[in-house]
């Protein structure tokens, strides 16, 4: 990948955003929920480093070249059939209407991303050096963050004025980062010591007994990621001694305790036998609560589906703002207020913006994921492997999250929201960067790039 760190440059308004944002990112991952109470109703740290990098996303001047590629132009098409659907609920539903557009409208942070790195590409090894560092932190510290977030999570102060912990780590959003983790240790921007792989695979099964959508959002890009680079033999390794470990705890678990059917899916082990049967409940049926969960989703995405595309709502939707759990008689006595969404992007933006809504929810995915798989493969081509793997782990990070977001409430809230469209952000830029590096034919020639100059050393050069 082209070296566009420049340490003699002075920082900026946008590089301090640019922390800002890094930031705020950093505190949705380590803190979850609670990080993202921080702030005075209804402005919280999400809305405020959104709002801040509008103004910063006018100040580059880079707005319309960041509209310039086919995934950017449909984003735009989606937010603006997702305001024409937002604003006539306002005044029946107030917040909740503009709190449940989220989902789409945090597109903003992509555009501000874009800019950002078209302003100064580079920040494309600033925001990868400070990745490298999470990770460095994060793996470490995870499996006891989250199993104290678990475990005593009666014992966690509140955020102040509110009834929410200081930290309140879903277990899908966990999965997604470990995800990450891993991808970017096999694209090869950081060496993996034993210690970090056994805080990785610890954490995992930590969250795989929670969560099946958080194991298949880890299991299913990681193996992607495996089979792209051809470590093939890596893995199978990996599988037969996670496979012996599994096997061992669970006979353990089986001598020695009870195990007892968890009532709902908060109240889940962390356990051998709970792994498994999650396991099992994929590719078939396993214990009552764990098939409870899954006929419940099934259901009432069933509802969904006959209200649009086989009934009255097939082009506008049941618009933002109505708390589809109520409307659909799917609020249990023990849920949280806040269910609102079917644990599932896809038909949440089936029921709230109808058929033209999702349709331009998946045309953004197929052509963002098209960019990225075409500039995997140029750069392979051209031997160009940091490229390629920077592309890969940014596509293998998003489809870990939109995974997730097929079985959770992930991207209606800021905790995973705000990182998916960073992400997005971070990869239609990175690819335009590429594009415009690869026009530098000849060794070590400037390419006049936005308002800066960067340089394709020799061994890039295609």
């Amino acid at each position: 990948m082209t070296d566009f760190s420049d340490r003699s440059k002075p920082a900026d308004l946008s590089d301090y955003y640019l922390l800002l944002l890094l930031g705020v990112l950093l505190g949705y991952a380590f803190l979850g929920k609670g990080f993202a109470y921080l702030g005075l109703p209804p402005i919280f740290i999400g809305e405020i480093a959104f709002f801040t990098g509008v103004v910063i996303l006018l100040r580059t001047g880079c707005l319309i070249a960041a509209l310039t590629t086919l995934p950017s132009l449909v984003l735009v098409a989606a937010m603006a059939w997702v305001v024409l659907r937002t604003l006539p609920f306002v005044g029946v539903y107030g917040f909740d209407a503009l709190r449940d557009s989220v989902v789409i409208m945090y597109g903003g942070f992509a555009f501000i991303v874009i800019a950002l790195l078209l302003e100064d590409a580079r920040r494309i090894n600033t925001i990868v050096r400070y990745y490298g560092a999470f990770v460095n932190i994060y793996i470490p510290v995870i499996p006891f963050l989250f199993g104290f977030n678990h475990h005593l999570a009666d014992s966690i102060p509140h955020m102040p004025g509110t009834t929410v912990p200081l930290i309140w780590i879903g277990s899908g959003e966990v999965a997604v980062h470990l995800a990450g983790a891993a991808v970017f240790v096999l694209v090869g921007f950081r060496k993996a010591t034993l210690l970090w792989i056994v805080f990785l695979a610890a954490a995992l099964a930590m969250v795989s007994a929670l969560t099946r959508g958080g194991m298949l959002a880890f299991v299913v890009p990681v193996t992607f990621a495996v089979l792209t680079l051809g470590k093939i033999r890596e893995l199978a390794a990996i599988l037969l001694t996670g496979l012996v470990i599994l096997a061992a705890a669970y006979s353990l678990e089986s001598i020695f305790t009870e195990h007892t059917e968890a009532r709902s899916s908060e109240e889940r082990s962390i356990s051998a036998r709970q792994l498994v049967e999650n396991v099992a409940s994929i590719g078939g049926r396993a214990g009552e609560q764990t098939e409870g969960t899954k006929e419940w989703r099934v259901a009432w995405w069933g509802i969904i589906v006959n209200d649009t595309l086989y009934g009255p709502n097939f082009w506008t939707g049941r618009g933002f703002g109505l708390n589809l759990a109520d409307a659909d008689g799917f609020r249990a006595e023990h849920d949280l207020p806040a269910l609102r969404s079917p644990h599932n992007v896809h038909m949440t933006l089936l029921a709230r913006a109808g058929v033209p809504g999702v349709v331009l929810w998946l045309l953004l995915l197929a052509s963002w994921f098209g960019m990225l798989v075409n500039a995997v493969l140029t750069a392979r081509r051209r031997g160009q492997t940091g490229w390629a793997g920077l592309f890969l782990f940014i596509g293998c990070y998003v489809m870990s999250i939109i995974i997730n977001a097929t079985f959770d409430v992930a991207l209606e809230g800021p905790m995973q929201g705000v990182w998916f469209w960073c992400l997005i952000g971070f990869g239609i830029a990175s690819v335009m960067v590429y594009r415009v590096q690869a026009l530098s034919v000849l060794p070590n020639r400037a390419v006049l790039f936005g308002s800066k100059r960067v340089t394709a050393p020799a061994q890039e050069a295609p």
